[in-house]
């Protein structure tokens, strides 16, 4: 008599399958969601790097030439007037070399060229196209060169370029959205600098330089106060993470802080003059 011997295969159940499939999609989304932080990460991290290295390039410039603002010269005054939003300065260069090379009678000859310059910047707004709540859109960082004063006739570059213009205007840096200056009279921070007569440049210059625009009007100084109460009234500023500054210590400002009495003389007059 034969005795039957029953093979009992194992298999994977409809339950087993669900959970395995289901430990499989969560490992992948686990895994597709690490990947995907890891990119924007990376991507943030580049961002703020060129947003860093822009913004030095930039700052490096315009302290530079703040810095070698001349402290008086006669006919233009100080070499320093500026606001909030905006400075211009007055800096001396060399003539180019251009000049030095002998030219012929017939050559066309080359607009005049001036060892006083006066650099300006600004962020320049697009008052025609509005954005969606009815402001200027910004433009951009605005670097505007004069090399030629109280020329009534400007001969421009040869064959058409600017490079002897008397007036070079440019879009600096399209990304650049925000600009500040505050002026340091060595006791007192200043919003505006304009003060005539000698040598009354500010002891220090902060230059401040942001991606995230701001309407010129909505500047306010964020004012410390000791009382909650005191609170009311006052606006606070809200703060950015794309901000840069750098201070600029004026090299040729009278070393006996002179404009810091002429500085205070000046708003004492505004004041009086606006009771």
């Amino acid at each position: 008599m034969r005795r039957r011997t029953c093979t009992v295969r194992s298999a994977f159940t409809l339950i087993e399958m669900i959970i395995a499939t289901g430990l499989l999609v969560f490992l992948l989304s686990t895994l597709y969601s690490f990947y995907a932080s890891s990119l924007v990460a990376r991507d943030d991290g580049l961002k703020r790097t060129r947003d860093l290295q822009l913004a030095r390039v930039v700052l490096d410039r315009i302290a530079e030439e703040v810095r070698t603002a001349t402290g008086y010269t006669t006919g233009y005054g100080t070499g320093l007037i500026g606001t909030k939003n905006a400075v211009s300065v007055y800096t001396l260069t060399l003539p180019g070399k251009e000049l030095m090379r002998r030219r012929d009678i017939t050559e066309q000859p080359l607009a005049g060229q001036f060892d006083l310059r006066e650099i300006r910047y600004y962020i320049a707004w697009d008052e025609e196209n509005l954005d969606d709540e009815g402001y200027p859109r910004p433009l951009g960082l605005v670097r505007r060169e004069t090399q030629t004063f109280n020329q009534a006739v400007v001969i421009e570059g040869e064959e058409g370029t600017d490079e002897h213009a008397a007036i070079k205007e440019e879009l600096y840096a399209p990304e650049i959205k925000f600009i500040e200056f505050r002026y340091y009279d060595g006791a007192t921070w200043w919003d505006t600098w304009e003060i005539q007569g000698g040598n009354t440049l500010p002891q220090m210059v902060r230059i401040t330089v942001g991606y995230t625009a701001v309407l010129p009007e909505e500047y306010r100084d964020l004012e410390i106060v000791d009382d909650e109460e005191d609170l009311e009234g006052y606006e606070l500023r809200e703060l950015y993470e794309d901000r840069y500054t750098v201070m600029v210590r004026m090299l040729q400002a009278d070393q006996f802080f002179g404009s810091r009495i002429t500085r205070e003389a000046s708003s004492f007059e505004e004041a009086e003059s606006a009771q």
